[in-house]
């Protein structure tokens, strides 16, 4: 078969392919049975017809077996003449020995001219004649169907020689008519049953397509609507119905792994969208519902306020108590913050502990306002976090569209802007965007750039505050205190850039050159004959981070050659608890070298016994808040008095911060504080000014209050305005 044929025929239908096959193989089986049928028909009439002429020409030679010796033709003649009686024979021919003509006959009116010896003479040679009747013999099995006649050349024989031979020629039409009755009985059967065969093989090949239509039916429809929970029921036993169970097993096993999968693109889509700890939107959807939003409202020509939420001492919570606990914290928080906005607004979780919510169609920077405050009053109750409560606050910014600005990105920076603000402002707060915070925001980075120069340029210097021991008046250390000379904004305390340097990562390399330069200044004084002074260095807690404190001061102590006795650290309680195993053992080695460690602005923390008793603490330092306020407040005298009375029972020294009044001061001393620090006895200066303090005769003046007021006296004027 072409290749034509071939993919004519494989691009058939199944059911034609059912058809032609079944079809063809019927009839390639009835014809040859048919052909063999009539084969073996023909073949018996054929023979009937050869014994028929054979015993004729039997006949015929016995008869004239005596003429042909005697060489009688008139008694030959005679014997043949009997034929005419035979409407079938056409001619009769004996021939005797000597391969001559000796008889003829030929019937009247069937003159064959395609007979071999009919057209010979009768004084034919016997080459001639010979040579016809070796025709004669040799055609004799095809001369019926090709010429319409039967042959038969029979020898003629007497006492077993052989004295002529007959020559007999019949007529075959009543073998051709029989022939051609068979071949269309033949025929006729065929065509009977190839109709048969047909409406079988049709009922046949629906029994074999009509399921697998119906199958392939039910294939295109599952695959058009993706629905796998459909099935096919089973139409049969056989391997059709195998067929159907295996497709039914296969939907079974595609609609499972579908489920699966469409439960892992939701995850997928819940994980690309929504924030996995909170359920709130990320940072992605938040930017694409904004942004939808934004377009509404400008053709709606609405106002939109974008507002930026971020939780105030966060990461000291985290530090304190655990990021379990933060995360627990979170997730309240995200809870209480979905009970203010309506169902068209979106709260989302940008990262960390910053939120973002925008409102549509507030109308204006009032109704956004009154928004904000409900947010900042949601953090009034403390946050129950199984059998603890926490209470924490927020800073919140708000910006409006399109005052404020016209795309997303522009409105979260502003709202950023604000929120930052709202800390600057005290925490706890909202407030509203204004051009005039951006300027400041600029002025923040171009500060950041500038310190940066700064700590290449060393634009830096110490100040130093004196620490007063209670009992003596003695200085017995100084706080270092670092100022930046800016070259265009002048002298700049350390509230104005130490955050800076804390978030652009310079914060290390700011307490190394403290560290140094407030050791540098130490030995000196000490090559000055004055009296031995430790030197306070505050340590930042980044520096516990990248766990390499006692590296550094090991280098300062070794560079500079100070004892290390006369080196003061002084950490906050978050550096003590972000790391607590590596900060307690570094914080004891570093104890055991003679350094000694105090805890700051001890009170505003997370404070705890277990940790102060954990611990090597030397010092604590109450932080100047209670000071200021323990004169006002009997709340603040009572915090001031329980950490003295705990620090004095772990045999811990204290420190006093902010002291600023001789009131304080008494009260300080009646409550065993040991030491004091604040702006009676001085304030921050340089190395120059605060040697004065080192002297036996000029470590505090006696006429000064805080002299008097140590010996017993009432006077109120200050020692920090002393030249």
């Amino acid at each position: 078969m072409s290749r034509p044929g071939e993919k004519f025929i494989r691009n058939l239908p199944l059911q034609r392919k059912l058809m032609l096959i079944i079809m063809s193989c019927c009839t390639a089986t009835l014809f040859v049975s048919s052909l063999f049928f009539v084969a073996r028909e023909a073949q018996v009439l054929y023979r009937n017809q050869q014994e028929y002429l054979v015993s004729l020409a039997d006949m015929i030679g016995r008869n004239s077996a005596s003429a042909l010796v005697f060489n009688d033709p008139k008694a030959a003649q005679d014997t043949i003449r009997p034929l005419t009686d035979k409407g079938n024979i056409l001619a009769a021919y004996i021939v005797n020995k000597d391969g001559r003509l000796f008889a003829r006959y030929q019937a009247a009116g069937a003159v064959h001219a395609a007979l071999p010896l009919e057209v010979l003479p009768d004084w034919a040679s016997p080459d001639e004649v010979a040579q016809a009747v070796r025709q004669v013999a040799r055609e004799a099995y095809t001369s019926s169907l090709l010429s319409g006649y039967a042959s038969v050349v029979k020898p003629v024989e007497l006492d077993g020689e052989q004295v002529g031979t007959v020559v007999l020629h019949a007529n075959a039409r009543g073998f051709l008519h029989s022939l051609r009755y068979n071949i269309l009985v033949a025929l006729g059967f065929m065509g009977v049953t190839f109709l048969v065969f047909c409406l079988f093989s049709a009922r046949l090949q629906l029994m074999i397509s009509a399921p697998l239509l119906a199958l392939l039916a039910a294939m295109k429809e599952i695959s058009a609507g993706k629905n796998f929970e459909l099935r096919v029921a089973r139409p049969c036993d056989d391997e059709i119905g195998l067929l159907y169970d295996g497709f039914n097993e296969m939907l079974h096993e595609i609609e499972e792994r579908d489920q699966i999968l469409r439960q892992r693109q939701a995850h997928l889509q819940q994980l690309a969208h929504y924030d996995p700890l909170t359920r709130l939107p990320n940072r992605t959807l938040f930017y694409d519902r904004l942004a939808q939003a934004l377009y509404h409202a400008e053709r709606s020509r609405e106002a939109v306020a974008v507002i930026f939420i971020d939780l105030d001492h966060f990461k000291d919570i985290n530090d304190t108590l655990g990021h379990r606990t933060g995360d627990l914290l979170l997730i309240e928080v995200a809870g209480r913050l979905a009970t203010v906005v309506r169902s068209c607004d979106t709260v989302a979780r940008l990262g960390g502990d910053e939120f973002t919510v925008f409102c549509q169609n507030v109308g204006n920077a009032e109704n956004a306002a009154l928004v904000a405050q409900k947010l900042v009053a949601l953090f009034g109750a403390p946050f129950r976090l199984g059998a603890s409560e926490i209470r924490v606050t927020a800073s919140v910014g708000v910006t409006i569209f399109p005052h404020d600005g016209k795309g997303v990105d522009e409105l979260l920076m502003n709202a950023d802007i604000a929120m930052y603000h709202a800390k600057g402002c005290g925490k706890n707060v909202y407030a509203l965007f204004d051009k005039k915070m951006n300027e400041n925001a600029s002025e923040r980075v171009t500060l950041l750039a500038d310190l940066r120069q700064a700590v290449e340029q060393g634009q830096f210097e110490l100040h130093y505050q004196p620490k007063v021991d209670l009992m003596t008046g003695k200085v017995t250390s100084v706080e270092s205190l670092v100022r930046w000379m800016h070259p265009r904004l002048g002298l700049l305390a350390p509230d104005k850039f130490i955050r800076l340097a804390e978030e652009g990562g310079m914060i290390a390399e700011l307490t190394d050159w403290v560290m140094r330069t407030a050791c540098l200044q130490a030995r000196a004084w000490q090559e000055a004959n004055l009296a031995p002074v430790r030197v306070a260095v505050n340590l930042s807690p980044f520096h516990f981070q990248r766990q390499d404190v006692k590296q550094s001061v090991c280098a300062v102590l070794e560079s500079t050659g100070l004892d290390p006795a006369l080196l003061e650290i002084e950490i906050t309680e978050s550096a003590l608890m972000q790391n607590d195993e590596y900060t307690c053992r570094v914080l004891s080695e570093l104890r055991e070298m003679g350094i000694t460690i105090s805890v700051d602005d001890f009170g505003t923390g997370y404070s705890s016994l277990s940790y102060l008793h954990r611990f090597p603490i030397n010092t604590l330092k109450i932080d100047r808040t209670f000071i200021l306020n323990m004169m006002k407040s009997s709340e603040d005298q009572a915090i001031v008095t329980a950490i003295i009375a705990m620090a004095r029972s772990l045999k811990m020294q204290i420190v006093a911060e902010g002291v600023e009044s001789v009131e304080q001061l008494e009260t300080l001393k009646d409550q065993g504080c040991h030491e004091i620090q604040g702006f009676l006895v001085s304030r921050p200066v340089n190395a120059e000014r605060v040697a004065r303090f080192f002297t036996d005769e000029d470590h505090l003046q006696p006429h000064s209050a805080a002299a008097e007021a140590l010996q017993g006296g009432t006077a109120r004027h200050l020692l920090n305005d002393r030249p």
